[in-house]
């Protein structure tokens, strides 16, 4: 299996994502020219993260992604020697601690190896479906479409929030702060009710 590398198939991943968690949303037309129409932007926004994270995240995400498509355990280990920084037994350490891995200094550099190189290959098919390889030009970025996603879900109810909270200003209706843009807008249509209610009583 070929790691994704064109624009399209991450886009397409990512809508699909995020139109089947707002499926239930009222607006969902609403929903599907907001995502269309910002998701180039938050992918933007996580490459330039990417570039911007040198760190040792980014190598993690990395090797993550690479060692998904190895074929045994020894290929992995072999994988995660190759990088620079794993040639230190303290950041294998720490890499396996990220990992959720219960190791320590007292084990030697080997057995901490196999023990990050079996989890690896036991969790291969999650960490091939969290990363995904992203191509523009000669560079290449270790994304993650789940988070990208949430981003973009989490920018369109943060909009949509905020223009509900305009509307309400407008109605002089009081809102709460946790109040979300389905729970404001169920407030407007409950006060538009009332209000035509009121008329034809009068």
């Amino acid at each position: 299996m070929e790691p994704r590398g064109y624009k399209e198939d991450l886009r397409k991943m990512i809508l699909d994502m995020a139109h089947k968690e707002l499926e239930n949303y009222v607006s969902q037309k609403g929903a599907h020219k907001y995502f269309e129409g910002n998701i180039d932007k938050v992918i933007n926004e996580n490459i330039k993260r990417t570039n911007k994270g040198i760190g040792v995240n980014s190598v993690y995400s990395r090797i993550l992604k690479s060692s998904s498509y190895q074929e045994n355990i020894s290929s992995i280990a072999k994988t995660i020697r190759q990088e620079e920084i794993f040639k230190s037994k303290n950041e294998l350490v720490k890499f396996a601690r990220h990992l959720g891995i219960n190791a320590n200094m007292k084990s030697s550099y080997n057995q901490i190896l196999r023990k990050v190189s079996s989890h690896i290959y036991s969790n291969r098919n999650n960490y091939s479906r969290k990363y995904v390889s992203y191509k523009r030009g000669k560079d290449e970025y270790i994304l993650e479409p789940d988070k990208i996603k949430d981003e973009l879900i989490e920018s369109y109810r943060s909009k949509t929030r905020e223009d509900m909270r305009s509307i309400a200003r407008l109605l002089d209706i009081s809102v709460d702060d946790e109040d979300r843009a389905e729970d404001i807008r169920k407030k407007v249509i409950n006060y538009i009710i009332k209000e035509k209610i009121a008329k034809k009583d009068n």
